[in-house]
């Protein structure tokens, strides 16, 4: 598919989405479960490799879409696509569920070209999911959306809700942090050798 004709559908969802959302602000209560159709699988897989049990993620899910139709007299188009804002809802949801639970983040893990070269060289996918699962979920949420999602930065701060005025601002403050998670989990896998 070529980048027009993929830029052609994905204007033609966005004005799908602000019409709908036009109706359901009018009072047209029912459409909003062309939006549940639409991005509930698409919630499913983003929250799924944050949250362990199936469940739990259908549960994160559902509580997302509850706070969307609550809130979407808030949402600004300008700022982000519809797939976006919700799911900047769903990671405050999950972050919220696995807080309340204390369930550590499962992440899929891979060595690859994308992981920072500043981990040992031995380091083995185990090796890396166990120091992952040392991190608090906050951290492993940012290493799931920047490093296995692939997400740019900006849109990282707006998910994650740290972003303020300046998304090019927390997009440089993010990508610190990324650093001093990178170096924590080298010192964790170096750790992890020597015991």
């Amino acid at each position: 598919m070529t980048s027009h004709r993929f830029a052609s559908i994905y204007s033609r969802m966005a004005n799908d989405d602000s019409i709908i959302i036009q109706r359901i602000r009018g009072g047209a209560t029912r459409e909003f479960g062309l939006l549940v159709n639409r991005y509930g699988p698409k919630l499913m897989a983003f929250v799924g490799r944050m949250v362990e049990r199936q469940a739990d993620a259908e549960d994160v899910v559902q509580n997302t879409f509850v706070a969307a139709y609550e809130h979407l007299k808030d949402y600004d188009q300008q700022r982000a696509s519809l797939a976006t804002w919700l799911q900047r809802i769903a990671y405050h949801e999950a972050l919220y569920h696995l807080r309340k639970r204390k369930r550590q983040v499962l992440l899929p893990i891979e060595v690859g070209d994308d992981v920072p070269d500043e981990l040992p060289d031995d380091t083995t996918a185990e090796q890396l999911d166990e120091a992952i699962q040392t991190l608090p979920p906050e951290d492993q949420m940012l290493l799931q959306l920047y490093y296995f999602d692939g997400r740019p930065l900006k849109e990282i701060a707006f998910i994650t809700g740290t972003a303020g005025d300046s998304l090019t601002r927390e997009a440089s403050r993010l990508s610190s942090r990324l650093h001093r998670i990178r170096q924590r989990l080298r010192i964790i896998l170096i750790r992890m050798n020597y015991e």
